[in-house]
């Protein structure tokens, strides 16, 4: 039951590229935590836009800047080891750079940034009850 929260400044990508780059964000996310792309837990995945207007941004202190972009990715502790947390970044960050015409691998490429928070076991609740990793898991064996 990942979740992720894409806060972005408002304009600077279209209506198109911001459908394609969260269906690419929730893609990413089900591969790096080894999930089946299903109906079920895509159903379960939420993405969170937070358009956020120029003047709502200052970078350095100094006024808003070129666009800046975070993804935040929320995740069972445990779901991810270190490599798959590193591919995650990697493939958030390509998608972030493709739908806001950034060259990956360029100065401007640190305008975007993911940060993975971990959710102790115990501390994810729905429905009114805590959810655990490993009932998610039988979820999704069962789906």
């Amino acid at each position: 039951m990942p979740m992720l929260d894409l806060t972005f400044v408002r304009g600077s990508v279209d209506d198109e590229a911001l459908s394609r780059l969260t269906d690419e964000l929730v893609t990413a996310l089900l591969r790096a935590e080894r999930a089946p792309d299903t109906p079920f837990l895509r159903d379960n995945t939420w993405v969170y836009l937070h358009a956020v207007d120029p003047a709502d941004l200052s970078v350095g202190g100094q006024g808003p800047g070129a666009p800046r972009f975070r993804v935040d990715v929320t995740v069972f502790a445990g779901a991810l080891d270190k490599d798959r947390k590193e591919q995650l970044a990697a493939d958030v960050h390509a998608a972030v750079c493709a739908a806001a015409g950034i060259e990956p691998q360029v100065a401007r490429a640190f305008h975007v940034w993911t940060l993975i928070h971990e959710i102790p076991e115990g501390n994810w609740a729905g429905g009114g009850q805590v959810i655990y990793y490993q009932q998610v898991k039988g979820l999704v064996a069962e789906d």
